[in-house]
């Protein structure tokens, strides 16, 4: 048995981008909160600002030198040998910070983690966020003690998986934006009713836009989407007679000047941002959102209760189309394949959401079943669980 005062060590694996890395930094912190004994640290990728997130957030960072595997020889290659220089930096990880359990939360940089943890009989857990458990996290699966889902379509042969959700980023949930559960803001979302309490007076003044005008609120993801801004700004354009509606446009850094030059002439109310920190004034205020189909997305949308038209990235694997066909099947959303994007399907199906609030509201209340506004204390717990 465990001493009572004895800490409790958990090492997190987690790929660099925002996807991956916002639940990783959530769950850690609900962690330490319900067992102020557990110190965390995190294992990802030295790329853009993952080092920073990190000690932003108050942890120790590591780092492996690992690759996604590309297709071509010379990729190939690139992988193998970053894989092989990755187990030996994990295992140095492994014997400096000697954790009782390892997390990971996808992506490569969770391989030898995972792997050389199971070998050394640390306790093992992998987080997938997406419908399909994505290749990592296949293999990972036949040595993890536990597996934890985000959605509860995910089918898995064996029986260690566990419904946790994905984790939110803290920045969202604030004062203003309570899950409405009596006394009991935690409780079981499936057979509580729960309301959003409105934020949009403070969202339109910090943004500058009407808090009673139907906003549509458009984000191409953590580094924008040169053919959602470039389908968008051409809807914009064939909407622009139209005095019933506003915009939130965030576009990424890539295409900020020209669509700030181009959008200079038009009418419609709107606000233009390369990235926006505030995501919550942002979701408060935007009755439809064009996005992605990202893990992380989906489930802002549904703890943000938000009618979306999901636009899937196709080029990561299937995971974000999988997702988007998850929501579609129950009518929790509108999907247009990026191959069928134009912008007559773009502005069609904005303006029939514009003027059909039966349909709006439908969306929007079949997409709670996707929110889980306590997937990281589920998943806190779920470790623990592990550790005794």
């Amino acid at each position: 048995m465990r001493g009572e005062n004895k800490e409790i060590k958990v090492l997190i694996a987690a790929g660099a981008s925002a996807g991956h890395l916002y639940p990783a930094i959530a769950f850690a912190q609900r962690l330490v909160q319900l067992n102020p004994r557990v110190a965390v640290a995190f294992v990802s990728s030295r790329r853009g600002q993952v080092e920073e997130w990190i000690k932003e957030a108050g942890f120790e960072p590591f780092f492996v030198s690992i690759r996604a595997l590309s297709p071509g020889v010379f990729n190939v290659s690139r992988f193998l040998y970053s894989l092989c220089k990755s187990f030996l930096e994990a295992f140095l990880i492994i014997e400096k910070f000697r954790p009782d359990a390892v997390v990971g939360f996808g992506s490569y940089v969770s391989l030898p983690l995972v792997l050389e943890a199971a070998a050394f009989k640390r306790i093992t857990l992998i987080h997938e966020q997406n419908v399909s458990l994505g290749r990592a996290n296949q293999f990972l699966s036949h040595f993890a003690d536990k597996i934890a889902l985000s959605f509860r379509k995910t089918k898995l042969l064996n029986h260690k998986y566990v419904f946790t959700g994905n984790p939110l980023r803290r920045d969202l949930i604030k004062a203003g934006k309570k899950i409405a559960f009596g006394d009991n803001l935690l409780g079981d979302f499936r057979s509580a009713p729960y309301t959003f309490l409105s934020a949009k007076k403070e969202a339109g003044d910090f943004l500058g836009l009407a808090e009673d005008r139907f906003t549509v609120l458009t984000v191409g993801g953590s580094q924008g989407s040169k053919r959602i801004n470039q389908a968008f700004k051409e809807a914009v354009f064939s909407l622009s007679g139209r005095e019933d509606f506003q915009f939130i446009h965030i576009c990424g850094k890539y295409d900020y000047s020209l669509l700030k030059k181009e959008y200079s002439c038009i009418r419609i109310r709107h606000c233009l941002f390369e990235f926006l920190a505030q995501m919550r004034l942002a979701y408060s205020l935007a009755d439809l959102v064009v996005c992605r189909a990202g893990a992380g997305t989906i489930s802002e949308l549904a703890y943000f209760n938000k009618a979306a038209i999901l636009i899937p990235y196709p080029y990561a694997g299937a995971h974000q189309l999988e997702n988007a066909l998850a929501l579609r099947q129950v009518n929790a959303a509108v999907v247009i394949e990026e191959k069928d994007l134009t912008v007559k399907s773009l502005v069609d199906n904005i303006s029939g959401l514009i003027r059909s609030k039966d349909s709006r509201r439908a969306l929007e209340r079949n997409i709670q079943s996707f929110a889980v506004p306590d997937a990281d204390k589920k998943l806190a717990e779920a470790v623990l669980g592990l550790m005794g």
